[in-house]
C-alpha cells in the first residue's frame, strides 16, 4: 500500500522535512502513472527525479549529521550508497531496455522501501540524537 505523507514523518528539521514531503509527492506521481497504466511514460522522469532528489537530499542530511556529530553517520552513509546502487540499476535497465511498466513497478517499490525504511526509521535516529542534546 502506498504511504501518504503524515506529520509522523516530521523529524523536526524544516529543510529535510520539506525534502521528504517532495519525495512523497514524487512517489505518488509515479504511483498514479502506474495506476493509469502509464508507468512506461512516468518511469523515466521518476528515475531522473530520484537521482536529483537523492544527490541534493543526501548532501543536506550528511552536512546536518556532521554538524551535529551524529555517531551513526557511517552506517547512514552506507545506506545512501546502497540507494544509489539500486538507482544505478534502474537507470541501467532504463538505458538498455527502455521504459516499461515493470521498471515503473520496480521504481515504485524502491521509493516505498525508502519512505518506510529510511525516512521513517533511519532519519528519525539522527533527529532524536539532536533533540536529545547529545551534539
Amino acid at each position: 500500500m502506498l504511504k501518504d505523507w503524515s506529520d509522523v514523518y516530521l523529524i523536526g528539521v524544516p529543510e529535510i522535512d520539506q525534502q521528504h514531503q517532495g519525495f512523497f509527492v514524487a512517489s505518488h506521481r509515479l504511483y498514479e502513472g502506474i495506476l493509469d497504466r502509464d508507468g512506461k511514460a512516468a518511469v523515466g522522469p521518476a528515475i531522473a527525479f530520484m537521482r536529483e532528489y537523492a544527490e541534493e537530499h543526501f548532501q543536506t542530511e550528511e552536512a546536518f549529521m556532521r554538524e551535529h556529530d551524529y555517531p551513526g553517520i557511517k552506517d547512514h552513509l552506507r545506506q545512501h550508497v546502497a540507494f544509489f546502487k539500486r538507482l544505478d540499476e534502474l537507470e541501467n535497465d532504463l538505458m538498455i531496455f527502455g521504459p516499461s511498466q515493470d521498471l515503473a513497478d520496480r521504481a515504485l517499490d524502491i521509493t516505498q522501501d525508502w519512505l518506510i525504511d529510511h525516512i521513517a526509521d533511519e532519519d528519525m535516529l539522527y533527529a532524536l540524537h539532536v533533540k536529545a542534546g547529545v551534539a
